[in-house]
């Protein structure tokens, strides 16, 4: 049994945030709503957030900009819209959601999907040696997802994950992976991995099912979150 989480829906549609905070509700969670990033930022002063179910096109701040902001703060997102297409999963769960969901929602999965991804949370607290992993087979260059399925990676790709999964949970500074690419300018040599990663990503992403956990942390580095 999980224990009560606190649960923020940022969507500017006031029938869709507040069905699916009623939902919640329902469905054991405390929950709150916000109409825009700028009236979530308010709120979260006073008012606590574990998990943050964002929308891609709010007015101001869009969701992306809040996700990789939550994701620096360390809190969970999973992110709900209208956009089905790859790309935008690809960005949006490189911006740090861990989940996406697309319009419109059942919210049986939605619900669902926040309770694995809390019981994960919960897990990597209480029990990690308990949560599957992922793991770097370097003799066949693949990445092995916690549901055993494989990525087969290029010679770049692995000695990138080889350089992040070193240091899993830790921060990799931009000079570190500059270097680890085997590049001399730092701007470049970072753009580089970032073009690197997002590839990477979907890749993961269409063979496991399941998103790439490196986050993003702006103007530092990346950080391998499993």
């Amino acid at each position: 049994m999980l224990p009560e989480f606190d649960i923020a829906v940022v969507e500017d549609d006031e029938d869709i945030r507040g069905n699916v905070c009623r939902f919640l509700a329902k469905s054991g969670f405390r929950s709150w709503g916000a109409e825009s990033a700028e009236d979530f930022y308010v709120q979260l002063l006073r008012t606590r957030a574990d998990l943050v179910v964002v929308d891609i096109g709010l007015p101001g701040e869009d969701g992306l900009s809040l996700v990789r902001r939550l994701s620096e703060m360390g809190v969970a997102t999973v992110l709900m819209t209208a956009r089905a297409e790859l790309e935008s999963r690809i960005k949006g769960l490189n911006s740090g959601a861990l989940q996406y969901f697309v319009k419109p929602v059942d919210m049986e999965e939605l619900v669902a999907g926040i309770r694995s991804q809390l019981r994960r949370l919960m897990l990597q607290i209480t029990r990690p040696e308990l949560e599957p992993s992922w793991r770097l087979d370097r003799a066949c260059a693949r990445l092995i997802a916690p549901n055993q399925l494989a990525v087969e990676l290029t010679s770049r790709e692995l000695e990138l994950l080889d350089c992040l999964m070193a240091k899993q949970g830790a921060l990799v500074t931009k000079q570190a992976l500059t270097e680890a690419v085997g590049a001399k300018d730092a701007d470049d040599g970072f753009h580089r991995v970032e073009s690197q990663l997002t590839r990477l990503r979907r890749k993961t992403l269409e063979a496991t099912q399941l998103a790439l956990p490196v986050r993003s942390v702006f103007g530092r580095g990346l950080v391998f979150v499993a």
